[in-house]
């Protein structure tokens, strides 16, 4: 399985802080992206915004993209609605689907999302994937543990060629 790993914008911008100071202080770039175990192009790119704009080239821009239609406030109303349960939300049965899930955002949070942003936010909000157990309605559980604990032991013991 592939990690992720999540970049912390802050350090980012520090260690080109850090970088903007040296650059002052006339260290060359070779030296600056030894220390920070990057590459001359990264260290160049800085050096180039550094040079434009002093401190204020090398903040962070912040995360690339819109902003999210899903802001905290619904992210928090959609876990509520989940956790309450499908039943409450209008649904006749009680498990959630992503496409349950996905037509209750559309309704309730006015939020259209393609099926697998749905899915991703899912997992984002600590849910996890779950198969429900199919039980026929006839099922006699009793009678399903006595045969799995007496019978079906014997019959194996019938099969054997030893």
């Amino acid at each position: 399985m592939k990690t992720i790993i999540k970049r912390d914008r802050k350090e980012l911008e520090k260690r080109r802080l850090v970088a903007g100071k040296m650059f002052q202080k006339g260290i060359s770039q070779i030296i600056i992206s030894e220390k920070f175990v990057v590459s001359r192009a990264a260290v160049c790119q800085w050096y180039k915004m550094w040079k434009k704009n002093k401190k204020k080239g090398l903040l962070s821009l912040g995360a690339p993209g819109f902003n999210s239609k899903l802001t905290k406030e619904k992210r928090n109303n959609l876990k509520a609605i989940i956790l309450k349960g499908p039943i409450k939300a209008g649904y006749q049965t009680d498990f959630w689907t992503v496409d349950r899930i996905r037509d209750v955002m559309r309704k309730k949070l006015r939020i259209n999302l393609k099926y697998t942003r749905v899915w991703n936010t899912i997992i984002d909000l600590g849910f996890s994937p779950q198969k429900p157990e199919r039980v026929a309605i006839e099922q006699d559980t009793k009678a399903v543990m006595t045969w799995k604990l007496k019978t079906f032991p014997r019959l194996k013991k019938m099969g054997r060629k030893t």
